[in-house]
């Protein structure tokens, strides 16, 4: 990369205070009315902020409301089973989150109350820098500068910063920067909570990834890249990324009338404690139905997954309850899986394998036993 007329912005403090200034000034005017700065508790701006890790405001707002309508209380949380909380999690994808996030209210629930201080929430499972940042400033009051993707841009268009914002010496930077600005005035720091908000609803809103309004923005005064695209098209810089690894998937929908073989994978990987079908074909007296369909492809962030969706007939319940069991899983109606956290592929060939699966009658033998919820293992 050329460098030539990129500034390393050595800010001071006439322009830092400024620059604080303006930011509560607009935040005032241009926040979003979202559910969880209307009445704002630990409780939910703790679920907003991991929801929001990774995935858009449109799709968690309703997650939120739904997520806390089946768990109202940190209480609630913490006495429910993993696969409830994740099952409640459906649709918002990296459910490490929700495995660390029920962990962390376990925590909570244990010691009677909410942590008090940033650094006691960032002791909890799931609560890195930027969310006991922003959960202590927002919840608390206590003045200490959150930074996420958004701040990162904001921050290294401002300064004009060509380090990479995810190395050593960029998060050094950025940080320096957040601090500065928090502090820059006594309304900053009285009010850290809505200042944190008012630089990442500034990245959200107005300093977008492309075409950032540089018009519309209250830091284009003393901003480096503010109207400059040869500037604001290269910033931030980030590491370089690992392309994602292939994986050929091979599932096999083996069922018996309305009944199909599932099992829980493992605690740690793709998909960790998720409900999905063997990778292994049954033994020779089931019968093949051939692939379902053509081969579906699914990106994960670092798995480029090819799955192959083959079909099987058992010959009777007690075959199909006896090679779930050989694959260490369970023989479930079709009804319960729905009912089960699952990979986002399976339901996104959720209406194809309903129609395979069917309600067709299926040989019952006396030995055989349906597979009850209520005996789920809280592994």
């Amino acid at each position: 990369m050329n460098d030539t007329g990129f500034l390393q912005n050595m800010f001071d403090d006439a322009s830092v205070g400024a620059a604080s200034n303006a930011l509560n000034a607009w935040y005032l005017k241009h926040a979003r009315d979202l559910p969880w700065r209307q009445k704002p508790d630990l409780y939910g701006t703790w679920l907003s902020e991991i929801m929001l890790q990774q995935t858009r405001v449109e799709t968690g707002i309703p997650k939120w409301f739904a997520f806390q309508d089946r768990f109202p209380t940190v209480a609630d949380l913490a006495q429910a089973e993993e696969d409830d909380v994740l099952k409640a999690w459906e649709g918002l994808g990296y459910y490490r989150r929700a495995r660390l996030l029920h962990r962390a209210a376990q925590a909570i629930h244990e010691a009677g109350e909410f942590p008090s201080t940033h650094a006691e929430w960032l002791a909890l499972p799931g609560v890195g820098p930027y969310t006991a940042a922003a959960i202590a400033s927002i919840g608390l009051g206590e003045a200490v500068a959150a930074v996420d993707g958004n701040v990162q841009r904001v921050v290294a268009r401002w300064l004009g910063m060509t380090h990479p914002v995810d190395s050593k010496v960029g998060i050094q930077h950025v940080q320096a920067t957040a601090d500065a600005w928090l502090n820059g005035t006594e309304s900053s720091r009285a009010n850290p909570g809505d200042h944190n908000q008012a630089v990442m609803e500034l990245g959200a809103l107005v300093c977008t990834p492309r075409q950032p309004q540089c018009d519309l923005c209250p830091l284009a005064a003393t901003c480096t890249s503010a109207q400059n695209e040869s500037m604001w098209s290269r910033l931030p810089v980030k590491l370089p990324k690992k392309k994602p690894t292939s994986w050929k998937l091979n599932w096999h929908v083996v069922k018996c009338g309305r009944y199909v073989a599932v099992v829980q994978r493992p605690e740690d990987g793709v998909w960790a404690k998720l409900w999905a079908f063997p990778e292994h074909a049954p033994p020779g007296e089931f019968a093949a139905m051939g692939e379902l369909f053509d081969p579906v492809t699914h990106v994960l962030s670092h798995r480029k997954i090819t799955a192959t969706i083959r079909g099987w007939e058992a010959p009777n319940r007690e075959g199909l309850e006896r090679f779930a069991q050989s694959q260490g899983g369970v023989a479930v109606e079709w009804v319960q899986l729905a009912g089960l956290a699952r990979p986002r592929l399976m339901t996104k060939m959720w209406d194809q394998l309903s129609s395979f699966v069917g309600e067709a009658n299926c040989a019952q033998s006396s030995t055989f036993e349906p597979w009850q919820e209520s005996t789920k293992s809280s592994s």
